[in-house]
């Protein structure tokens, strides 16, 4: 698989159907992909995957990019959940590990966040070759791989180990900060050279043989919770009913009405 992220010529809807928010048009468009509900929990989830060079040819300029493997649930107003793999544009080995939680919170803060820079960047260079990554998401713990080696162990502590079903993902995308400085994702974003792409060679998830409930055994949503429910289309083209109100600020508003097309 290629995700491609390009300089945007088109149209679209402002009406973001995973968000189920509207959002202004975007300089850049990419691609993204996810699983169809709130499905996946506890086991190990692994990717081999080469992140873009910001530049053809030459794996050693930095610039901004976030190349990512993670699980996530609810579109951020609800559950907001998340467990990530993040290779970035910063250095030639920059990858960070994160965990996000946080309920009813429509836009990211500090304190939802545990972020850890595991690699010494002198040893690989993320854009010139396919690594392995991983993490292990069980009761309580969670174990973030690098080709094998294991380069994070986060526990219940400050922020708990989620314990709700999410769905995978996989995504690409630049930081445009509004400030001088971008910090998120690599500072030189006057680097980057558009079309830019991430390879991902496979991507495998092993359930744990303790978990009972997710993924349900025969793959389906029949068996999935109300509360996996929400907010669970990702598109207006998949069939899925977009259920439930977004609560925002205090709100409770509609979701927006994409078509698909």
């Amino acid at each position: 698989m290629k995700i491609e992220v390009a300089q945007n010529t088109g149209t679209q809807q402002t009406c973001s159907n995973a968000q189920s928010e509207d959002v202004p048009h975007k300089p850049l468009v990419a691609g993204e992909l996810r699983t169809k509900f709130n499905m996946f929990r506890y086991g190990r989830y692994e990717s081999r995957m080469k992140a873009p060079m910001v530049q053809p040819g030459n794996p050693n300029v930095d610039g901004n990019f976030v190349s990512t493997m993670f699980v996530f649930r609810d579109a951020s107003f609800k559950h907001w959940r998340e467990i990530d793999v993040e290779v970035t544009g910063r250095a030639p080995g920059a990858i960070s590990t994160n965990i996000l939680t946080a309920d009813y919170q429509a836009k990211w803060k500090p304190s939802m966040q545990e972020t850890d820079y595991p690699i010494s960047y002198q040893h690989m260079n993320v854009r010139s070759e396919f690594h392995d990554y991983a993490f292990e998401w069980l009761p309580g713990v969670i174990r973030w791989f690098v080709d094998g080696k294991l380069v994070r162990e986060k526990h219940n502590d400050r922020l708990k180990v989620p314990d709700k079903s999410a769905k995978i993902m996989m995504n690409l995308w630049i930081y445009r900060a509004m400030r001088p400085r971008v910090v998120f994702g690599g500072t030189h974003l006057e680097n980057d050279r558009f079309p830019m792409q991430s390879e991902y060679d496979w991507f495998r998830f092993y359930k744990w043989d303790g978990d009972n409930m997710y993924p349900p055994a025969d793959m389906s949503s029949k068996a999935l919770t109300e509360d996996d429910m929400y907010l669970t289309s990702n598109n207006p083209c998949d069939g899925i009913p977009q259920i439930g109100e977004v609560l925002k600020y205090g709100q409770k508003l509609k979701p927006c009405v994409a078509t698909c097309r």
